[in-house]
């Protein structure tokens, strides 16, 4: 881990233990891009380019159009290249200076960026998605409210609707990092997921970080499956 990253993952931490100490265990986020005064190395996930587990897993899948939300939309990468593949998206953040952010970099831009919480969200967003991409938001909120931020995804798919998820997994190997993020086992996620069908599921490493073990998953809502 280079230097500039290591002092962004230290601010962070330092961040999110004050937040976790006052009762208000997300306000990191906010004070996270509101201090980083636009400088994208300050932000330790920001790469500044779409996901390319996401964009492979779009690529083979040209069945799927339509509406699409982007949760935790962070810098815009991933909803920008959505956009330009043909979706028409909604991408929301719970940090206003995110969002703000996101209408900055992409001042002509066709998504919709807004300040939005997974924990409760907007209800014209229930049952409105074709495809909803969650990538590196559950492994960010802690555990004693994963469970139910997780339980609205499913929510805001229409019947055939895809969900992508894309994150740290917990494996047999400990992880060398202090947490967040915290990485998630396979059992928990499909436990979470268990009213949708499971397409795929897929663990990884990425050449950078090969001790860090990854995965991208995959499933659809069907009613009549129910």
């Amino acid at each position: 881990m280079d230097e500039k990253l290591a002092e962004a993952r230290a601010r962070l931490l330092k961040l999110s233990e004050v937040a976790e100490a006052d009762g208000e265990p997300l306000r990191w986020f906010e004070e996270l891009y509101a201090g980083a005064d636009r400088d994208s190395e300050e932000i330790p996930w920001a790469k500044m380019e779409a996901n390319p587990k996401m964009i492979e897993w779009i690529a083979e899948r040209s069945e799927i159009t339509g509406r699409a939300l982007v949760v935790g939309c962070g810098l815009g990468d991933d909803a920008e290249w959505l956009s330009t593949a043909g979706f028409d998206v909604t991408a929301f953040d719970l940090s206003q200076s995110s969002i703000d952010w996101c209408h900055e970099r992409f001042p002509q831009s066709s998504v919709n960026y807004s300040v939005g919480d997974l924990l409760d969200p907007e209800n014209q967003w229930l049952e409105a998605y074709d495809f909803v991409v969650e990538i590196h938001i559950l492994q960010a909120i802690p555990d004693s409210m994963r469970d139910a931020a997780a339980s609205n995804l499913p929510k805001l798919l229409n019947n055939g609707g895809h969900l992508l998820c894309i994150g740290r997994l917990l494996t047999e190997r400990i992880p060398d990092e202090p947490s967040p993020p915290w990485p998630l086992t396979r059992v928990w996620l499909v436990s979470r997921f268990r009213t949708m069908k499971q397409l795929s599921f897929l663990s990884f490493v990425n050449e950078d970080t090969p001790t860090i073990d990854r995965y991208v998953a995959a499933w659809i809502r069907d009613t009549a499956a129910v």
